[in-house]
Formats: C-alpha cells, structure tokens, sequence
C-alpha cells in the first residue's frame, strides 16, 4: 500500500506561514486588550471626577483636599487604612462612587502595603488628583476660581496620588511622575533603582495609554490625552505651578 505523507518542504512553508500570521495578530491581540485597559481606566476617572462634582454640591462649591489628617480612633470612609496619619481623596469620595474597583488603573501594577500589612492600597502609581483644585493642604478651592471646568484638569494617571505642573515637567521622587513623561523629554533618572521600583521606573518612561493617560477634567467628563500634550501645558506654567489654579490648565 502506498503511503501519503508530507514533505519536509511543506512543514517548513506551513510553520513560515504560522509564524507570520502569529506575528501579524499577536500586537493586534496586545493592542485590542490594551483599548479594553484604557477604557476601563477612563470609566474609573468618570466616576472619580463625577463623585468629586457631587462633594462639592454637598460642600459649598468647595472642592475636596487631597488628603486629610486621621484623627485618633477616626474610621476612614471606605473602612481600609491606607497609612496611619492621612485619608486620601479617593477615600473622602467614597460616599459617592462606593466603589474600590476605581481606585485602579487596569494598566498598572504598582501598589502600597497598608498599615499593619494586608492587601495593596492604591495610594500611588493609580491615579493623582491636580493639587490646582484638590490642595494638599487647606484652604480648599472654590468652584468659582475655575474659569473653565471643561478644559481643567482635575484627575488622572499618575505615580502618586497627586499631580501638578512642576511634578509634570521632572520628577522628584519614587512616585513623583506623570506616567510617560521620560518619552516626552523629561528625566525619569531619580526613581529608585531598586527592583521594587521597577513598574515606576516603566510607568515613568512609557505611557500607560498608547504614549498618554486618561484625564478627568473639572466639569465630569473624561479623555485621552497623550502625556506630551500635558507636558507642554505644564512648560507654560509661570510662578508657583502647585498652587495657583490658572497655572496648570489649558484654557489658553
């Protein structure tokens, strides 16, 4: 009985052709799950700048701090310690979003361990609030001193839980960065280079996004803005880029 059977010629055409199709639909693969990442993360700054607009209805048009100090025996909103002193404003927002799933950025990696261990806190490396509208420290900013809510920012990717224009142009510590800014110029050579900074490091260098992050902006909406487009507002900053709210926004 004669025999039917491939030659070594056809193997090898049929594993080329494997080979180039895997090397086609692979990156699409990548990107498509990245597209869903990046969606995720702008329905979570949504939610965030939506709860921020509902505390300030809630509090005289005055928008939240970005951190507060815990009182001794004080339960947090969310009920998780995150550090032994302080409530972050995603933690204060809590009544509004009532949800921990948007404290992450699907994109990210990077975590804290909360006081007296546990599961990881998103206290950086998630997202930072624009301390042009959420202060670190008092007094509050008012409503009526953004000229423009709908081009302000007021959330967004970050490395710590606040941002501003000087923190945008280079950093200044392990978690002091907008994600990408080392492929939009800036340095990102201060970052510890231990292997537990290895995500900052990564995170710092190359865009979370497709070269940008989501931004939330101070009326509710949220968008895609690549990070060099953010840089370039923060160069436009004059005098104090960590306070003055007409500094770090484009409403020019």
């Amino acid at each position: 009985m004669k025999r039917h059977a491939f030659t070594l010629i056809e193997l090898l055409v049929v594993i080329a052709i494997i080979a180039i199709l895997a090397s086609i639909l692979f990156p699409v693969f990548a990107r498509a799950r990245e597209n869903a990442r990046r969606t995720s993360c702008m329905s979570n700054t949504k939610q965030l700048s939506l709860a921020v607009m509902q505390y300030t209805q809630d509090h005289d048009e005055t928008y939240p701090l970005a951190r507060i100090p815990l009182e001794a025996g004080q339960t947090t909103p969310d009920g998780k310690q995150w550090t032994a002193d302080m409530v972050y404003w995603p933690q204060i927002l809590y009544p509004y979003h009532k949800s921990f799933q948007v404290y992450w950025c699907p994109s990210h990696k990077f975590s804290n361990t909360p006081v007296g261990g546990g599961d990881p806190v998103p206290i950086n490396g998630q997202y930072g609030a624009n301390t042009l509208l959420l202060p670190l420290n008092a007094p509050s900013k008012k409503i009526s001193t953004v000229e423009s809510p709908a081009t302000t920012y007021a959330l967004m990717d970050a490395g710590s839980f606040y941002i501003n224009a000087s923190k945008a142009l280079a950093t200044t510590g392990n978690v002091d960065f907008l994600p990408g800014m080392g492929e939009a110029g800036s340095s990102c050579s201060t970052i510890n280079t231990g292997a537990a900074y290895t995500n900052q490091r990564k995170d710092c260098q190359i865009a979370r996004h497709f070269d940008g992050v989501n931004v939330a902006f101070a009326d509710g909406h949220s968008k895609w803005l690549k990070t060099s487009v953010l840089v370039a507002e923060a160069n436009k900053c004059s005098g104090d880029c960590s306070t003055n709210v007409s500094n770090w926004n484009p409403m020019r």
